[in-house]
Order: C-alpha cells, then structure tokens, then sequence
C-alpha cells in the first residue's frame, strides 16, 4: 500500500507533523509513504523515502526565472541533509505576531499555480499512490494542492482534522479574519465531500464534525507499546515539573499562573522548579511574565529522544491550556498529542484549564490526572501533588492506564490499516 501523505510541514522528528505520522504509519505492514509539504525547511526522517518540497519562495523565483524550480526533492537514497535546529529569526518573528499580511502573501503565491509542474507530475506518477492522506486546514494553498492531486491522481483522499478550522465558534474582531474563515469554509466542505474518510482527534470533534459534513468521522489518536509500567520513585530534590510543548495560544499565560503558584509554594524552601521545553519562540512578554528565577527554568530545544528521557525523569508533567475566551475557542475541540508522551512515561499528570476544552474533559473522564479547572484552583492542587508521594504515585499510574487502555499502538495501527484497505478494496 503506497500513500502519499500531504502536509504544510516537513517531516521531521521534532515537530507535530513528522513524530505523529511515523507514530501512526511506522509499523504497519506492507506500507511505503512519500511525502509533500508545502512549505519550506527540509525534512529529517528515515521513515519516509521521497519527499517534495514546494515553498512560496520557490513558487516567486519560479515567476521570475523560469529556469528556477518550483519543488525540491528529498531522498533517503542520495541522502536527506540534517539541518541545525537553530531557528529563522524571521519566521519566529512572523509566527509569534502572526502577521495576516504574511498569510496574505503566501496564500496569493499559489493562486500562480506555477506549482502543478512536470516536477510534481513525475513525482506522482514514479510513487503510483493508492490514496492520499492529508491534513484537514483552512490553509489555501494546501486545499488548492490536495483538488489537483485528487483530479490527477483519482485515487481515495483521507483527511485528518486536528482542530476547529471550519465551524463559527470563534471569536476576531477582524474582518479578515472572517473574510478567510467563509472562504475556507466552501473549500473544506469540498474537500470533506472529496474524501472518502475523514479523521478527527478528539470525542468533541467526532460529534461536531460528525454533524457538521452529514458523514460518521472516526477518532485516530497517537499510541504506544503499552506493556510495561516505568516505576516511579521520587529522587529529585527539589521536585523536577515538565512542561513540553507548543505555548503558544496564551498557554504561556497559564504557565505563568503556574509559575506565581510555584513561587508562593517555594518561599520558604524551594521544594519543586518548573522546566519548560518548547519550540515556541519566546517574546519579550512571555519571557518577563514566566521570570521566577528560582522557580521557573526555560530550557532549550531538545529532541523527541532526549524528550522521552526527561519525562521519565520527572515528578510532575504539567499540561496547560489557556484560560483566554478566544483562545480557547481556537482550540476546544483539539487533543494535544503530547498528552499520549505523558502517559507513556508513567508520570503523574497536572493538567490546569477549562471543562470545555476536548484535553481537559478527556483527563477528567479517564481520571488521568490532577486538574484545576479555575485559576484560584492551582496553588492549593499543586500543592497537595508537590507534598504527597503517593498522590504522584497514584496519578502516574492512573496516566498509564489511560494509556494502556486507550491508545495501544497496535490496536490503533490495526484499525487504521482495515480501514484504508477497506477503502482500495472499494476503489
């Protein structure tokens, strides 16, 4: 089974996109993938073969200069080039102040199709996929390239919805805003018509979606090897809490919640230090807000491996959702992959946002860990976590077992795999 997986990301170990879909894909039997992104960077797995890059800076040059390729190819068998992790200071400024002008721009590049190429065309027609599988966005250019490959290709189109992109439950006062969510609106419902399955991530999504496109869509989480249970024993003085993950979406701002919290519970002694990875650019704003020396480390960049490691050997993993209305509009119905790392490691979880949100309300249902749904909640919580061993102890097994129950790696790739056969044996 050939599928060609369709992102606006590279595939790379360390973001959502590539340590997802090796997640889900890598295992199943008797599958190859080929990747194309829409967008720049370059990619770092060993996984996928072939990858396609077509970046906006590419599609410009190619209007200029013709001679001047729109896509570039990645091969595990020329060899893929590693990149520093070191970032574009530019691409971090755009992507923290989230610069319509700039969504404006890349979006209009595309409009050129100068992309649907003899570059494109052989790459497809080499890999002959039986199906395509991508990203359900509101991202124009990718919605443009997936229309094109349907019509090329006429194999089944599978979609995997991540978050709230098509329903009016948000809240902008910019007209732009509203302007691109109508217009994107009529091309996922396009494309929801297009596939012949649609993915969702969450219980809250499933619902919602379900009604929205008139279609039964089916939940596709991350997993594991859920066999063995990591044991815990509480050796870090003071106590060691994780935090990994995007901050973005004023989740910043609730890690600071955490961090005032942390610092009243330190007063006297310092007892538990808060350590934040992420791959979030820091403003100058989240770094004053999260400044509690003694409480709060914000440490750099790592991997996915080097991750795994840390969480093992930590006391408390913290996730954090924003208490902002708009915010968390932008993200109720999603379900942060990172949750299922936690899990995996065996840790007790302190999970602090609304009810409301699909992460929160999932912890809540599979008791799988300790939660404050108010702001005036954290201090105390925290507090009873930082001084009970066996409350910890109690919540990292019951974060296992969620694990364990919910997302066995094998049982996930299993359902996936029938139900994509079962989609070529329709065709």
């Amino acid at each position: 089974m050939r599928v060609l997986v369709v992102s606006c990301s590279p595939w790379k170990k360390n973001n959502n996109i590539g340590n997802t879909y090796t997640n889900i894909f890598q295992g199943i039997d008797n599958i190859e993938v080929a990747h194309i992104c829409c967008g720049g960077g370059s990619p770092d797995s060993d996984f996928v073969k072939y990858h396609l890059h077509i970046s906006e800076k590419n599609i410009l040059k190619n209007l200029i200069n013709p001679k001047h390729k729109c896509c570039q190819l990645f091969s595990s068998e020329t060899g893929i080039k590693q990149v520093s992790l070191n970032r574009n200071k530019i691409y971090d400024f755009i992507r923290t102040h989230r610069f319509w002008l700039f969504f404006f721009l890349r979006d209009f590049a595309w409009i050129f199709k100068n992309w649907i190429c003899d570059d494109l065309k052989k790459f497809v027609d080499d890999f002959k996929p039986d199906l395509i599988f991508a990203q359900f966005l509101d991202r124009s250019y990718l919605n443009q390239m997936l229309f094109f490959l349907k019509d090329y290709t006429k194999v089944p189109l599978v979609v995997y919805g991540w978050d709230d992109v098509y329903t009016l439950k948000q809240f902008s006062l910019s007209p732009i805003f509203w302007i691109n969510r109508i217009t994107q609106r009529k091309k996922l419902r396009k494309i929801s018509q297009l596939s012949s399955l649609m993915y969702v991530i969450s219980e809250k999504q499933k619902e919602e979606y379900s009604k929205a496109f008139g279609r039964n869509c089916k939940i596709l989480y991350k997993g594991f090897d859920f066999k063995e249970e990591p044991k815990y024993e509480s050796n870090n003085l003071p106590l060691k809490l994780v935090f990994s993950g995007n901050i973005g979406t004023k989740r910043y701002k609730t890690l600071a919640l955490i961090a005032s919290a942390l610092h009243e519970i330190n007063k006297d002694k310092i007892r538990a230090v808060l350590y934040i990875y992420t791959s979030t650019p820091y403003s100058n704003k989240m770094k004053a807000m999260l400044n509690y020396p003694k409480s709060v480390r914000r440490m750099n960049f790592v991997s996915s491996e080097e991750l795994a490691i840390i969480l093992q050997e930590a006391d408390i993993l913290i996730h954090a959702e924003s208490f902002d209305f708009k915010e968390q509009l932008k993200v109720r119905l999603s379900f942060s992959t990172k949750l299922v790392d936690y899990f995996y490691s065996g840790r007790c979880i302190f999970a602090v946002g609304s009810r409301n949100l699909a992460s929160i309300d999932y912890l809540s249902k599979n008791q799988a860990a300790v939660i404050a749904y108010k702001k005036s909640e954290i201090e105390r919580k925290l507090n009873l976590l930082i001084n009970s061993s066996s409350l910890r102890n109690k919540y990292a097994l019951r974060a296992w077992q969620c694990g364990q129950k919910n997302h066995q790696i094998k049982m996930i790739q299993n359902t996936l795999q029938n139900d994509l056969m079962n989609l070529l044996h329709e065709k």
